[in-house]
């Protein structure tokens, strides 16, 4: 189940936050409404079924506030890459999309309904030595940051976590360490505002090779909090649960 290139999208992160995670920025672009959620009580509600077809971003409004009510609340399911080379346990998981992403490629991406309420997203970094303390997130940082300073973005960072991490849940002698990053990201300039709440894992999963794995929540209405809720649910259950299913590197991306 994957997405055909959503061009508009595409053309609006290329000109704003390709740079800021590439790995999960890449579909819940948004015009905002002119109304505000960010302080009215919403019921958690999942978002339509999603057909799979090209989207126009995403609106804001109920929708959106109810689909991030339910991210917040949805039990974990699993979901897995085209490959069965890594599985990611996601909230409310029926209702996530495996999709593609034009023009970037990745192992794995999902999006939350099809106005883009959240993006996950896997990305593959290589680097020599992948045991080495915080190898992964140096490689995929060296990659982002000229993009970021490049299309101007402004990137508030949390206080970075380093968690211990198992490979897959049944082998817990097979103990590493892996770096989680939660940040908010927005246009710099007077005519580029999108925020998104961003986290993702860094995990050294095959020889040489490094998983990056994150999500991206939109900010809509200015409805902060709700978004960072979202993140912060990621952070503490999803990013933490990601397992690495094959020995060796899987071949394709998409």
């Amino acid at each position: 189940m994957e997405l055909s290139p959503f061009s508009s999208i595409i053309r609006t992160m290329q000109r704003r936050l390709l740079p800021v995670v590439c790995v999960t920025l890449v579909g819940g672009l948004a015009a905002c409404s002119s109304s505000t959620t960010a302080t009215m009580p919403i019921v958690a509600a999942s978002p339509p079924k999603d057909d799979g077809k090209a989207a126009q971003g995403g609106a804001g409004g109920a929708e959106h506030a109810a689909a991030l009510e339910q991210l917040k609340l949805g039990t974990l399911g699993p979901a897995t890459d085209r490959q069965n080379s890594v599985r990611i346990p996601l909230p409310d998981s029926e209702h996530w999309m495996r999709v593609k992403f034009w023009g970037i490629p990745t192992l794995v991406g999902f999006r939350y309904g099809q106005g883009h309420h959240a993006i996950v997203a896997g990305y593959v970094t290589h680097v020599p030595d992948n045991s080495a303390p915080g190898a992964c997130a140096k490689s995929f940082e060296q990659w982002a940051m000229p993009l970021i300073d490049a299309y101007d973005i402004d990137v508030q960072r949390d206080t970075p976590q380093a968690i211990s991490w198992h490979r897959q849940a049944s082998d817990q002698a097979d103990e590493q360490i892996v770096d989680i990053e939660a940040l908010f990201a927005k246009g710099a300039t007077l005519t580029e505002r999108e925020e998104y709440a961003v986290a993702y894992g860094s995990y050294p999963a095959w020889k040489g090779a490094c998983l990056i794995m994150g999500v991206a929540v939109p900010v809509r209405d200015g409805d902060n909090e709700r978004a960072k809720a979202v993140r912060d649910r990621f952070v503490k259950e999803v990013l933490p649960r990601v397992e690495v299913l094959t020995d060796e590197e899987p071949p394709k991306r998409f």
